[in-house]
């Protein structure tokens, strides 16, 4: 099983796939944007924003987007941002999200955009889903409130220090200094 880009032929799929996933958080009180996305908000996000899929038996298993700062839901950084992390609640606890992310990393963030560094968000207030992160190299980089309903953490995984610190983003430079563990 190997991913592909995500077509405008899975936005039902995806749709229901972010629904199906996200409704654990639903029932933590954490409301993330793509457990109510609409399909027609999916497909508009496609446009701008790579999403990737894998596929097991014709089923969709695992998604994971690249929010780049140039799409309509911008990064909040001038770097690549992981989002709409999802897995078919059948399928999950096997390591799909997390074999989809490091495919991505590898063969997208590094080879084709040579990115420094990649973000992703998650709430402060989920169980276990920070800690999921850092096992696969992320570190804390900073939080802000956003929403009534969290804060949001962003985790930051650094592949090139020296050209992380030439990124021209005065948030993201700030948001470094203030960390006091190697990234």
């Amino acid at each position: 099983m190997t991913y592909q880009q995500a077509t405008y032929e899975f936005s039902e799929a995806l749709v229901n796939l972010y629904h199906q996933a996200y409704e654990a958080n639903e029932r933590l009180g954490i409301h993330f944007k793509a457990g109510i996305m609409t399909q027609s908000e999916l497909e508009k996000a496609l446009q701008t924003t790579p999403t990737f899929v894998k596929v097991l038996d014709k089923q969709l298993v695992s998604s994971v987007s690249v929010r780049l700062p140039w799409s309509d839901n911008p990064s909040p950084f001038f770097l690549p941002h992981l989002g709409w992390v999802a897995t078919n609640p059948n399928f999950q606890g096997q390591g799909h999200a997390k074999s989809l992310i490091s495919e991505i990393i590898d063969n997208y963030i590094l080879k084709e955009l040579k990115a420094p560094a990649v973000t992703l968000g998650t709430a402060l207030e989920h169980p276990w889903l920070i800690d999921a992160y850092e096992k696969m190299g992320f570190r804390y980089l900073g939080e802000k409130s956003l929403f009534s309903d969290h804060k949001t953490v962003y985790l930051i995984k650094t592949f090139n220090q020296e050209a992380l610190l030439d990124v021209k983003d005065e948030a993201l430079q700030t948001l470094l200094k203030g960390v006091s563990h190697e990234f």
